[in-house]
């Protein structure tokens, strides 16, 4: 992430680009793919369920492959979820005001430094709760 040089006048002229160290966007990525597919798996299961419910009843390995593409999501979201949580204290930590004496143009004699705005992360604190319960909606469909 760059900011970009707001204004020439802004820390005495003496203000230069500051990139922000880290990248996160495998964490999300990887968030957001499972997430997509659980979403896809959900719609396909409700189609079986509703749709062919004699073909799910009569075949004994269906039920087991459901079983298991269940158990397998589990996992992978109890990982991605951690992960998630993980890259989003991580992009706090690097967006937070202690970034701030960091910068070299903030280190200068009379400046001072501050942040005009703070974007809430509220969003992506929901983001980290809801995607446990969208995994145990799922995995709670019935059994036969």
């Amino acid at each position: 992430m760059k900011f970009p040089l707001c204004n020439p006048k802004c820390c005495g002229g003496t203000w230069t680009d500051v990139y922000l160290k880290g990248n996160f966007s495998s964490y999300a990525q990887f968030f957001v793919t499972l997430a997509v597919l659980v979403f896809l798996y959900c719609i396909a299961a409700l189609v079986v369920y509703i749709g062919y419910n004699h073909v799910y009843r009569q075949n004994n390995k269906l039920p087991l492959t459901d079983f298991t593409i269940t158990v397998i999501t589990a996992f992978l979201w109890l990982f991605s979820t951690f992960a998630w949580a993980k890259a989003l204290a991580d992009i706090k930590m690097s967006t937070g005001a202690s970034i701030i004496p960091g910068i070299e143009s903030c280190k200068a004699l009379g400046t001072t430094c501050r942040f005009a705005s703070v974007t809430s992360m509220g969003t992506l604190n929901v983001s980290v709760v809801c995607m446990p319960s969208a995994i145990w909606v799922q995995s709670i469909k019935p059994r036969r």
